[in-house]
């Protein structure tokens, strides 16, 4: 009996770091990126709420940062978190949805839509319900005058760029060193977008850090909810393709 249960172990553990299927370490790492993402949110969330320890130590990295603030960094950061920002993420989700659509990648499509629709929610219910205020250096426009926590820029910019390098990598368009630069890249724009956001004093790091945690917990739902719904599909494909067979000579060798 123990050595049946070891077996069993055993293939489930080869096959959940499978590099032969989608189902297999893909979606593996995906659901483990998604579990780290979602005790680091609600770590988070905790001390922020809890308005001790980490609270301090954003209002002091609030402080260095602003005494250290120049003119030309300010312009830069502003540069940066425009490009990086919801209306920019917006226009990618807009464009890459009607190409999505025109292509007919339905799955794809769905995932789309709810990351960004979805995480668009997600960022504005979580400023309601946590009700922080933002950091008395903010120097952001009036429009960006709302809630703290999460960061709206830095947790919309990696759900949109995060989407953009799945869908870019997945259907294999980009292997390789291509896709390494591709990644590092990616997450150096991301990276680069949070701190811009703490430069110009519109929000703490925590802020920052709780945008970049809330977007990768759900883009990695949303990825791997579409690579669950892809697999069955492509193992429900051939039993489909064997029954309209097994129908199609029935009628054939029935009499006329």
């Amino acid at each position: 009996m123990q050595t049946k249960w070891l077996d069993r172990t055993k293939r489930f553990a080869a096959n959940r770091l499978s590099r032969d299927t989608y189902i297999g370490l893909h979606l593996t790492v995906t659901f483990i990126v998604a579990a780290g993402a979602i005790w680091l949110s609600s770590a988070l969330l905790e001390a922020v709420l809890d308005n001790a320890t980490l609270v301090r130590l954003d209002v002091a990295a609030a402080e260095w940062m602003h005494a250290h603030v120049t003119p030309k960094g300010t312009a830069v950061s502003h540069w940066i978190s425009k490009v990086g920002g919801p209306r920019s993420m917006g226009l990618i989700a807009v464009l890459g949805g009607l190409e999505l659509l025109r292509r007919r990648r339905k799955t794809l499509l769905i995932a789309w839509v709810a990351a960004f629709a979805g995480g668009g929610m997600l960022e504005k219910t979580l400023k309601v319900l946590v009700h922080r205020t933002r950091p008395m250096f903010n120097t952001s426009s009036p429009d960006e005058q709302s809630l703290s926590f999460p960061s709206g820029h830095s947790m919309m910019c990696f759900i949109g760029v995060a989407m953009v390098v799945y869908v870019l990598t997945i259907p294999g368009q980009v292997g390789g060193i291509r896709r390494s630069i591709l990644i590092g890249l990616a997450a150096s724009f991301v990276l680069l977008v949070g701190i811009s956001r703490v430069y110009l004093g519109a929000h703490f790091p925590s802020d920052v850090l709780g945008g970049f945690a809330f977007g990768a917990g759900w883009v990695s739902i949303c990825v791997g909810v579409r690579g669950i719904v892809k697999h069955r599909f492509h193992r429900r494909s051939p039993a489909r393709a064997a029954t309209r067979m097994t129908q199609n000579e029935a009628v054939s060798l029935s009499p006329k």
